[in-house]
């Protein structure tokens, strides 16, 4: 099924970026979304990438996050409380709203819904992403929304051509016009960099998204709001899962840089 664009005009040219003069920027990463979500589509499929702590990190030891962020394809939103204070203590005049993928699968199921186009759920396990999808009909029954858990693979493996494939196919078959992307961050920041070019004209966007999915399926249970607005998110996701711990405290390298506003 391919997605119908009669009566859309498209404009050939970049995603419009803010003017230099109005850009925040932590590090390297321009913060691109401020407030509106989605961002406009055009031919060009966009890539968004949430960004926190750990991703920032990342960002040395990872080639598909470094090519994506020097794309004019992608946007880029503030996901985390931590990197939401230090921003807002450094650009105090300009306007930042929080944007964090858990509750942007939310937004963009309810604007899917409303504009009757098509959601698909790429990535997690077939049993979180089946339950998500049903969590999200539920909750918006005029929403079309599909999921596609690809196979396990390794990076830079036959694997991953296979999977790419098999994704591409699952996107282009179902007319996705927005795909949430659940592959873990390494692994969905290199896919959104390789696979956008070729969905331009056909998905409007990759939403890096990281464990929203889980999230949205229930399978894994978000902080409470007051936990959230202490910055406090990250312990209680090590609370539920304490795998994570060792990659909460390495997070933790960032709180000297926040906290004198040398980003």
């Amino acid at each position: 099924m391919q997605m119908t664009t009669a009566g859309t005009t498209y404009d050939d040219l970049a995603l419009a970026q803010p003017a230099a003069g109005d850009v925040m920027h932590f590090g390297e990463f321009a913060i691109t979304e401020t407030q509106s979500f989605p961002p406009p589509s055009r031919a060009q499929c966009w890539a968004y990438v949430t960004l926190n702590a750990e991703i920032s990190l990342s960002l040395p030891h990872s080639p598909g996050l470094q090519s994506l962020l020097h794309s004019p394809r992608v946007r880029v939103s503030v996901d985390g409380q931590w990197l939401w204070w230090a921003l807002r203590r450094k650009y105090p005049t300009r306007p930042l709203e929080k944007l964090s993928g858990s509750d942007l699968i939310h937004r963009i199921a309810a604007h899917c819904a409303q504009k009757g186009q098509r959601l698909l759920l790429l990535g997690s396990t077939p049993q979180a992403n089946a339950r998500a999808v049903q969590v999200l009909r539920q909750r918006w029954p005029a929403l079309e929304v599909a999921g596609y858990a690809p196979p396990h693979y390794e990076i830079g493996e036959a694997s991953e051509a296979r999977m790419k494939a098999s994704s591409l196919a699952a996107i282009r078959d179902f007319g996705a016009h927005y795909v949430v992307l659940g592959l873990g961050a390494t692994k969905e920041h290199r896919f959104a960099w390789q696979a956008a070019p070729e969905l331009d004209g056909v998905t409007h966007g990759l939403l890096c998204f990281g464990g929203a999915i889980d999230l949205a399926s229930g399978v894994v249970r978000r902080a409470p709001i007051g936990w959230q607005r202490l910055g406090l998110e990250g312990i209680y996701r090590v609370l539920q899962q304490p795998a994570r711990a060792a990659r909460f405290v390495r997070v933790l390298r960032v709180l000297p840089a926040l906290a004198l506003g040398s980003f």
